[in-house]
């Protein structure tokens, strides 16, 4: 457990983007809009690389696909730290570092749902290891940036960050988990097992589409602009809390109980920033659905494994978590529009009930699994 703990907070950096970017469009001679098309292309690798990661987890011992992991993501940094035009930071920040975080990512969380004790906790802390990657290698980035500048700075990240997914790697199993049936049978099984899919699908994309429109527009739903910061420590804050405090609810209470608190805690906070637009409501409405959005990416990786086999857990999980890149892509621009013809009371209230349609498939993938 210790090296998926240590995976997952080596492979951060895809969300640290906004503290080198300003460099990196000089660097690369753009403007810092121009140049956010690496880091779309960096969301874009990371679902892919969740995706493929899921499957091959299935089938490559987590030790080896660490390794890849490691190589991939010191080969991404490195070409970004040298990158002169916008094509080689797509290919390093984009394809390499996006794909490489979200293979490593894949490969974490498989190893903490197939634990046989306390799966809930297991998951929790690999899951929030992420999360504090990003909160503490910001600042660490930002002083690096100042001293030495993006060159130096990125170099550093890739000897270092390369170094520790190796160091994880030798902490993670070095096989993988044995098959239990003929192939035949496990084919039937895989088949059989991916009938809840299509529900867990729905569960996650809609219940993180919140909290995902609420990242980049955080500043218009706070109610001030001058409350923008707060607004995003305040989303960052919980979704840490979510994560940490959503494992052992479900070892504790059961999964059913956990997804119908954290989906009524969305759909309460939509509500609430609706109604309000006054900081006082609208911080601490911002602080739930980060917990919520937290909570739910602990939810989804434990739901997935109570209705598939650990042998189709990584396939299971890469396909429910595609639906995180599509909502991510698609969502934060739509509410912008959105915000432009009406407003952002209106946004907040069709979140609600979006949060209400995650709710409704959350309810029916667990009565699928039975558990």
């Amino acid at each position: 457990m210790a090296g998926a703990v240590l995976l997952d907070f080596a492979i951060s950096p895809l969300f640290i983007w906004d503290t080198f970017s300003t460099a990196l469009a000089e660097a690369v001679g753009v403007s810092p809009a121009t140049a956010s098309v690496g880091y779309a292309a960096g969301l874009a690798g990371f679902t892919c690389g969740v995706l493929a990661g899921g499957r091959a987890a299935d089938r490559i011992a987590p030790r080896r696909l660490a390794v890849v992991v490691g190589v991939g993501t010191g080969l991404g940094l490195g070409l970004t730290a040298v990158a002169t035009t916008l094509p080689l930071l797509v290919l390093g920040f984009g394809i390499l570092v996006g794909g490489a975080s979200g293979l490593g990512y894949a490969t974490a969380v498989r190893v903490a749902g197939t634990a046989v004790r306390r799966r809930g906790g297991a998951v929790a802390i690999v899951v929030a290891s992420y999360a504090a990657g990003a909160v503490l290698l910001a600042p660490l980035a930002s002083a690096m940036l100042t001293a030495w500048g993006a060159t130096r700075m990125l170099l550093t990240l890739a000897v270092g960050l390369g170094l520790l997914v190796f160091a994880a790697a030798a902490l993670l199993p070095g096989a993988g988990l044995p098959e239990r049936h003929s192939a035949a049978r496990q084919a039937h099984i895989g088949r059989d097992e991916l009938a809840p899919v299509p529900a867990l699908w729905m569960m996650f994309a809609l219940g993180s589409l919140p909290a995902l429109v609420a990242f980049g527009h955080a500043a218009a739903f706070a109610g001030h602009p001058g409350w923008g910061v707060a607004a995003v420590s305040l989303l960052n804050a919980g979704n840490f809390a979510g994560r940490i405090l959503a494992g052992p609810a479900v070892d504790r209470l059961g999964q059913r109980p956990a997804l119908h608190a954290s989906a009524a805690a969305a759909i309460a906070a939509c509500l609430a920033l609706a109604a309000f637009q006054h900081p006082a409501a609208t911080l601490p409405s911002l602080l739930v659905l980060g917990m919520q959005y937290g909570a739910l990416s602990v939810l989804t990786p434990l739901a997935t494994v109570a209705a598939v086999s650990p042998q189709r857990f990584g396939t299971a999980y890469g396909i429910v978590f595609s639906g995180w890149g599509l909502v991510g892509l698609t969502a934060p621009v739509a509410a912008a529009w959105l915000a432009s013809q009406y407003s952002y009371s209106l946004v907040a209230a069709l979140l609600a009930g979006v949060a209400l349609l995650s709710w409704i498939a959350g309810t029916r993938a667990t009565r699928v699994t039975g558990r």
